[in-house]
């Protein structure tokens, strides 16, 4: 069975008004929440074999975090613009090009994106009301034997986390 985990950017600062929205950079908390989601994939044995981020600015940040909390290496991410310019179709074209000697890849992408990805992805066309908050983290199940297989409807949400929750755990 494959497995898609779909990452929301941490919080991102609005601080600086004339940045572009690509640019901007993460908040405090983000900074924070990120390395805590790669810790969580770490201790409970779901790291990816492979992520695919968002080039813009917040979520190289969180990925390079969640990577640094995983204790991975840099070299499993790839990077792809299309999880910034592009809709939700771009995220699915994404999932589908994933390495096939993966079994568990992460998106970290931008919202309303991730969460139209994770409902279409698990609700066919229609869209779920599942939402991701800052740094929320889904875990997609698909019985699918190739990426490219991957379609709208054909997975199942396995779980969901956020770090609000992981925090009351950690501490």
């Amino acid at each position: 069975m494959k497995q898609i985990l779909l990452l929301r950017h941490a919080k991102s600062s609005w601080e600086d008004e004339n940045l572009d929205d690509f640019d901007r950079p993460l908040a405090n908390r983000g900074l924070n929440d990120a390395p805590l989601m790669g810790k969580f994939l770490r201790k409970t044995k779901h790291k990816p074999d492979q992520i695919i981020s968002s080039t813009a600015q917040r979520a190289q940040e969180t990925t390079k975090l969640a990577v640094s909390g995983m204790k991975k290496e840099d070299d499993i991410i790839i990077w792809n613009e299309d999880l910034y310019y592009g809709g939700r179709t771009d995220y699915l074209r994404a999932i589908q090009s994933a390495d096939e000697r993966t079994e568990r890849i992460m998106l970290v992408g931008h919202n309303p994106k991730i969460e139209d990805t994770a409902g279409a992805l698990i609700g066919s066309d229609r869209i779920s009301n599942l939402r991701m908050p800052t740094a929320a983290l889904v875990c997609l199940n698909t019985y699918a034997t190739e990426w490219e297989q991957v379609n709208w409807g054909a997975c199942q949400l396995a779980w969901m986390m956020i770090p609000k929750v992981l925090k009351h755990i950690y501490d």
